[in-house]
């Protein structure tokens, strides 16, 4: 007799082990289809589709087996989440699914089904939708945008790695229509207006593609000139241009593939011409601004592969943080590639513009804008390197 009993209770513990084992790994099983749920849901917030981050998180609950309103299963979707250290926040996404259990053992210690519970919340990271980075980290309108200056295009987002109140700034009927990541915060004054989806603050750093480019060693001097007077042809071959480049009014300048290394100065006349659409990377060789004229147009390719891969502007990291590089008085760019001054400032005004068919990153460690900018970041297949957030990452 007592054997029995014990032998009945050694069965019923057994049973009951059995069933928390199962319930433990409903709840792993959930818990993944939460994850994967919450993932699904800020990736469709970074990338604006679906409109409603809530339909591709349902999706992803349900190809795991959890459909909404099946077999007792309830998949709740908040955005901004309800609870938890990222309640409110507008980007990230919280899924909960819960599915009851009929536990047979366990409804000996309680009437009602078992309920299984698991949560995740991710947040969105945008990525690869940025032409335009600054990256010096305190300084206030680190990117400023005025005098109906915009950045037209929505897949030329910008980015900064400011953590200033005013670190992303447009004024006087600026316009950014693209994506916006900010590690502070942006001012808009007098109509200006920021379009695009996702728009973070108090946003992540973002890494600078090209940080790990080094200068490569520099070859001897080169015996071409880099000089010529008003109206002149010339073509060059890559090389140490010691005294640097000097270029008179209505110059054409063809350039063969490969890399020049600029010392000195980089002066164009007015409606100067520049071609070098075969993998051509100027390296700005020194501390000085170069001078660009009214109405020229430079035409450059970056190379796809070797040192400087999608670099056509290059500038040394250690160069002076207080020189501007102006690109200005009708300027057209024609590049795909980046420019590149990690440690200095980037303008663009007077109509300087790049070309919207192109793809353009401008890098700097500060970037202005003025008067009727245009930048595009159709990239793939050029050489250059997104800038992008993280992936999109959970957090609870």
């Amino acid at each position: 007799m007592q054997i029995g009993l014990i032998l009945l209770v050694v069965i019923g513990m057994s049973a009951l082990g059995v069933e928390i084992s199962y319930a433990l790994y409903k709840h792993r099983q959930q818990q993944s289809a939460a994850d994967s749920s919450a993932l699904a849901g800020a990736t469709a917030l970074a990338i604006g589709h679906p409109t409603d981050p809530a339909t591709e998180a349902r999706a992803v609950a349900g190809s795991a087996g959890y459909v909404d309103g099946t077999a007792g299963v309830t998949v709740t979707v908040n955005h901004p989440p309800a609870s938890g250290s990222y309640a409110g926040n507008q980007i990230a996404v919280e899924v909960i699914i819960s599915q009851p259990q009929t536990l047979s053992m366990m409804g000996l210690f309680r009437t009602a089904a078992v309920s299984i519970t698991a949560r995740a919340v991710a947040i969105e990271r945008n990525s690869g939708l940025y032409c335009v980075l600054a990256l010096d980290t305190s300084a206030a309108q680190s990117i400023l945008l005025n005098n109906n200056a915009v950045v037209s295009n929505p897949n030329c987002g910008v980015a900064s790695n400011s953590s200033s109140a005013t670190a992303l700034t447009l004024d006087n009927n600026a316009q950014v229509n693209g994506p916006v990541s900010v590690r502070g915060n942006w001012s808009l004054g007098n109509n200006a207006e920021l379009n695009g989806h996702p728009l973070i603050s108090n946003g992540p750093t973002i890494s600078d593609p090209y940080a790990n480019v080094q200068l490569q060693s520099v070859p001897a001097c080169t015996s071409q000139s880099g000089t010529a007077g008003n109206n002149a042809t010339v073509s060059l071959n890559p090389g140490h241009f010691c005294s640097g480049w000097s270029f008179s009014n209505n110059v054409t300048l063809n350039l063969s593939p490969g890399t020049y290394y600029i010392d000195q100065q980089l002066t164009f006349g007015n409606n100067t011409t520049m071609n070098g659409t075969g993998g051509v990377t100027l390296v700005i060789n020194g501390n000085y601004a170069i001078s660009i004229g009214n109405n020229a147009e430079i035409s450059l390719t970056a190379p796809t592969s070797g040192p400087y891969a999608g670099l056509a502007f290059f500038g040394l990291p250690t160069a002076s943080p207080t020189v501007t590089q102006t690109f200005s008085n009708n300027t057209e760019l024609n590049i795909k590639g980046a420019v590149y001054f990690p440690n200095q400032i980037i303008q663009f005004d007077n109509n300087g513009t790049t070309a919207p068919s192109g793809c353009t990153q401008v890098i700097a460690r500060i970037v202005r804008f003025s008067n009727n900018v245009q930048l595009d970041n159709s990239c793939n297949g050029t050489g250059t390197k997104p800038i992008a957030n993280p992936p999109s990452q959970l957090v609870e």
